[in-house]
């Protein structure tokens, strides 16, 4: 066991006081600067030592890695047997000396001479479903702050050990989580302690070792829950070693290794770990938990991503708005520090620290991300290609989720494929629900994880979060509303797990409690179902008709044209919303409904489109005008012309079938566009009306952006409509689900509103 030393003891914070304030300021006032930590300990902590300067050769999960070349030599990489293997033959080092070979297949023999010195090694390459043994995790001694963690093809990680508030190694076993990100997770300071003292004044979260607020689910609410937290930086970015995968096969082996390793840690009790984190490190748990980690006990992803193409290319139309940037930032997090762009805390330990300076080595072999993400228009290819939802089908062990309707950096679209892990896997629950990227973060998704970490992880009957309730203002900011009471408190653990297992898959949080701020409080009402979309759900068809109207039946035959021009479409900013200049797009609207319409799922709209160009991209506006006169925004939906091949297998009333090869232009006349809105919950209010407005692309996303198709001058664009081209929208209407009295205020978080102004066209 590692004894904690003097020095860390005396950085440790107090116990909580009565109130947050209180709380923050004793946590502020007893603990060290959090920028000013030890170095890591010695490599007995940690593994094998700083590698020296010999010419080196490892096989990884379908890869071989060369360090210590002669710079910009060539390589020569022969298989099996003395033959030359696919992807091999000659390569040049990089100017570290390094290489990365990939896409090899398993076996040994594998060689590799350096042409410029002689040197030469032999290596051998793994199979992604071959781990090591169990010996190999049980080397490992971990202590709490920063450790380097070996992976089975000797590349060392960086995992920050962080323990419960007021707790040391010596307070042991702890019910333990892992956070497994790209992100600056590793990052050797204490979140908590930075957080507290930013609120009394003292900036230190501004120290390049304190973690990013990516790392508030981990390096803070779960630690006030009680839970150990180890933040595993992924493979090719911080200072952990080796090159950026971005959550590939490679990534996925080194996620199960590292939850082998915690799991192998006397204070982790029962080897049972669990995963938790939002966003990048929501996503991560999906692929780690499809290699079947022996002592992996359940995972807690919140606001994680499905397919990388859904938010890359939405409808084929490539997103240069958020996801171009965030692609942008992963490819400089993974440049070797120190660099512009570089995580912050690699920067500040790599003139100081020799296992990240040494695990600097590769990252020139890191493939362009950006080069990739810019090049394709099909779904194709390695980065693009690369589906997350696929791993749902494989996961076994006890899920528990959280999406949010509204949320850009996800798109919503996990909700389309998330019964792919449920119709197979019955622990597994989602809580989805009105809101943004960070209202997964909210007081009663909490309260529920960790009513499900407890049963899951930590084996016991679930416990009330006194920490963490007594903090709420200091995770969520003033004006949240308290952290609810567990549900299933005071219950015998096997009462609790009963009725636990017994709820339905899915629970449906419609409308927010307040208007704006992520994560500030909770849904209005909710509603359960077994099934996404819910189980009571009907395909119901809106027909697009002349005059701007809308209906339940197809009308008479006749087309609208628009000038399709995205410059002149306002941006949306925060809640700030302006209507689209009459002439650049086309609108239709309901009579009043009769009655309350709860919408939850995907929708699909069927335009009958022509163009006087080539190949045209086009947005499906969902909205309901209330009766206070006030348009609110309900979801969205973009298709590229070209993008429009269907294949029949896949295609469904509220999905379309895309297959996204194939580019095919536009023909005269009209074409049918089938367009995927993205999925949604809401209740259309009794004397409201639908609202569907079809024009360019943009401006109702405040963090999307498009690359839309060069035409030189903004064609005119023509949407058929009638019996003989019924175009339509498709909403997953929800029966036997009623909606409390009275309209909702508006706006609320991700739903802008603003004046209802009717098109040119009447709609």
């Amino acid at each position: 066991m590692v004894r904690e030393s003097r020095r860390r003891r005396a950085c440790r914070p107090a116990a909580f006081g009565p109130v947050a304030v209180g709380l923050a300021a004793a946590l502020a006032f007893t603990a060290c600067d959090p920028g000013a930590l030890p170095l890591p300990q010695p490599p007995a902590a940690h593994g094998p030592g700083v590698p020296g300067p010999e010419f080196r050769v490892a096989g990884g999960v379908g890869q071989i890695s060369v360090r210590n070349a002669t710079p910009s030599s060539s390589l020569r990489i022969t298989g099996p047997l003395g033959q030359p293997s696919e992807a091999t033959a000659t390569h040049a080092a990089d100017r570290f000396g390094s290489l990365v070979v990939r896409d090899l297949s398993p076996g040994s023999s594998y060689r590799v001479v350096d042409a410029a010195s002689g040197s030469s090694a032999s290596a051998t390459v793994l199979a992604a479903d071959q781990p090591p043994d169990a010996s190999f995790y049980q080397r490992t001694k971990m202590q709490e702050g920063l450790n380097y963690i070996p992976m089975r093809d000797g590349t060392l990680l960086a995992a920050t050990v962080r323990l419960p508030l007021g707790a040391s190694l010596d307070d042991g076993p702890f019910p333990t989580l892992i956070e497994y990100s790209g992100y600056d997770v590793a990052a050797p300071a204490d979140p908590l302690v930075a957080r507290a003292g930013n609120i009394v004044g003292l900036r230190w979260g501004e120290s390049p070792l304190v973690p990013g607020p990516e790392t508030l689910v981990g390096g803070v609410v779960a630690r006030l829950a009680g839970y150990a937290v180890v933040s595993v930086q992924l493979r090719g970015s911080g200072c952990s070693g080796g090159e950026a995968d971005l959550l590939g096969p490679v990534g996925a082996a080194d996620g199960y290794d590292a939850v082998e390793t915690v799991a192998a840690q006397w204070w982790a009790p029962g080897r049972r770990i669990g995963m938790i984190g939002i966003s990048f490190s929501g996503f991560s748990q999906l692929v780690v938990a499809a290699t079947h980690p022996p002592h992996l006990a359940a995972i807690a992803p919140l606001s994680f991503l499905g397919r990388l193409w859904d938010v890359a290319w939405p409808g084929g139309i490539r997103n240069d708005g958020f996801a171009e940037n965030w692609v942008k930032g992963r490819v400089a997090a993974a440049l070797p520090a120190p660099a512009e762009g570089a995580l912050p805390s690699a920067n500040a330990l790599v003139a100081t620290d020799p296992y990240c300076r040494e695990n600097q080595r590769l990252r020139l072999q890191t493939r362009d991300a950006l080069d990739i993400f810019q090049s394709t228009d099909t779904m194709i290819g390695d980065f693009l290609d690369r589906d997350f939802t696929e791993a749902m089908d494989a996961i076994d062990v006890p899920v528990f989720g959280a999406l949010q309707y509204q949320d850009e950096q996800t798109a919503s679209t996990p909700m389309r494929f998330i019964e792919r892990l449920t119709d197979h896997n019955p622990r597994s629950w989602v809580t989805l629900s009105s809101g943004i990227h960070n209202d997964a973060i909210s007081p009663e998704t909490l309260t529920d994880m960790f009513q499900f970490l407890d049963l899951y992880v930590a084996h016991r009957s679930p416990e009330a979060k006194l920490a963490l309730m007594l903090a709420a203002p200091l995770v969520f900011g003033e004006g949240t509303v308290p952290m609810p009471w567990p549900s299933l408190l005071g219950l015998p653990y096997r009462d609790a797990l009963r009725r636990w297992e017994a709820q339905p898959h899915f629970r449906y949080g419609m409308e927010r409690a307040v208007t704006s701020g992520a994560g500030a409080s909770g849904v209005r009402w909710s509603f359960t179902s077994p099934q996404f979309p819910p189980t009571a759900t009907t395909a119901t068809p809106w027909y697009i008709g002349a005059g701007g109207a809308l209906a339940r039946t197809v009308g008479a035959s006749g087309s609208v044209t628009w000038r399709n021009d995205p410059a002149a479409r306002p941006r949306t900013i925060e809640n700030t919303w302006s209507a689209v200049p009459t002439g650049t797009g086309v609108g239709f609207v309901s009579a009043p409904l009769a009655a309350d319409a709860v919408v939850a799922g995907p929708i699909a709209a069927d335009l009958w489109l022509g163009s006087s160009a080539a190949d045209t991209d086009v947005q499906v506006t969902l909205t309901e005008i209330r009766p206070d006169g006030k348009e609110m925004l309900v979801s969205t939906g973009f298709q590229r012309g070209s993008q429009r091949r269907i294949d029949p297998a896949l295609d469904l009333a509220l999905e379309p079938g895309h297959t996204y090869v194939n580019p095919e232009p536009l023909a005269p006349g009209a074409n049918l566009v089938r367009v995927q809105v993205l999925p949604t919950g809401h209740a259309f209010r009794a004397g409201s009306r639908l609202r569907v407005a079809v024009g360019p692309v943009g401006g109702d996303r405040t963090a999307w952006a498009f690359s839309t198709v060069d035409r030189g001058v903004a064609p005119t664009d023509q949407l058929f409509f009638g019996a003989g081209h019924p175009s339509s929208i498709t909403l997953p209407v929800v029966s036997g689900v009623v909606a409390p009295a009275g309209l909702p205020a508006c706006p609320q978080v991700g739903q802008p509103c603003r004046t209802y102004v009717p098109a040119a066209n009447g709609g």
